[in-house]
């Protein structure tokens, strides 16, 4: 487990502008959030500088986030779905250029339906049966993230056991700590999971709104949080992904005396 920072910190600045700070924070993994004002993944020319930013300085861990306009991975209609596939691919691509070896996606775009949830989680698994050579050729792991109540794909221990059903190598999941605490799934479904946790976001919140503060801030129980993350062993990027109106140098200082505190800076490769 190692601590990395979401460039959704940042939003709406470029992508490229705050690299260098978080970098001399002491941070070697960065996850790009990819939302075209941020970083335009179908430019061309803004993906080639971004790699070469992100090699020059030397970062050890690098994700992605999928844009969040990109598709619904579970749409029932095999049209608009095969339309999601062609997107997805195009991410990956992107992903491969920058050096990303985890892509994160929602699971779909709308509130749960149970008169619809099967077809839905159909859907879902074949749109990741889709990607899943694809990523595999270009040598990334895809990772769901679960949803904030009422969204499809809200319960983390039903995506995690449907994942694993699924059992492709490079599927699995990113545990999303905000959306998970606000459904009141936190710790306890952490004893339910295991090796197919790819990715972790980490925000912070009081029980009720997905609200991105930094953790430590709300009222998540970050010990038991992160004693049943090492007890699964977890050895993926820990991504704080947090927005609270305040400048990135005083968040990165809240996450690295976070970190400190709780002993994370021990596991990752934090230092400052």
């Amino acid at each position: 487990m190692f601590p990395s920072i979401s460039s959704y910190t940042w939003l709406p600045l470029s992508f490229l502008s705050k690299l260098r700070v978080i970098h001399e924070h002491g941070f070697e993994g960065v996850e790009i959030f990819a939302t075209p004002r941020h970083l335009d993944i179908n430019n061309a020319e803004e993906v080639q500088e971004a790699g070469m930013l992100i090699r020059d300085l030397g970062f050890r861990h690098v994700s992605m986030h999928a844009p969040s306009s990109l598709g619904d991975l579970s749409i029932p209609d095999e049209t608009e779905r095969d339309e999601t596939v062609l997107a997805c691919q195009r991410v990956l691509d992107a992903a491969m250029l920058m050096g990303a070896d985890t892509v994160t996606f929602h699971p779909s775009s709308i509130e749960e339906d149970e008169s619809e949830s099967q077809d839905r989680w159909y859907s879902l698994i074949e749109t990741l049966r889709d990607l899943s050579g694809y990523a595999e050729d270009r040598d990334i792991r895809v990772a769901i993230e679960n949803f904030p109540q009422p969204l499809f794909g809200s319960d983390p221990v039903e995506l995690y056991n449907r994942l694993e059903k699924l059992n492709l190598p490079n599927v699995g999941m990113c545990l999303d700590i905000g959306h998970a605490f606000v459904g009141g799934h936190l710790p306890k479904a952490l004893s339910k999971f295991g090796k197919r946790i790819f990715s972790v976001h980490a925000s912070d919140n009081r029980g009720n709104v997905d609200e991105h503060m930094a953790p430590g801030h709300g009222k998540a129980p970050w010990e038991d949080i992160l004693n049943g993350l090492r007890q699964l062993d977890f050895r993926g990027p820990f991504v704080i992904e947090v927005r609270d109106g305040r400048k990135l140098e005083q968040i990165l200082e809240d996450v690295i005396q976070f970190c400190d505190r709780l002993g994370l800076s021990e596991i990752g490769q934090l230092s400052h």
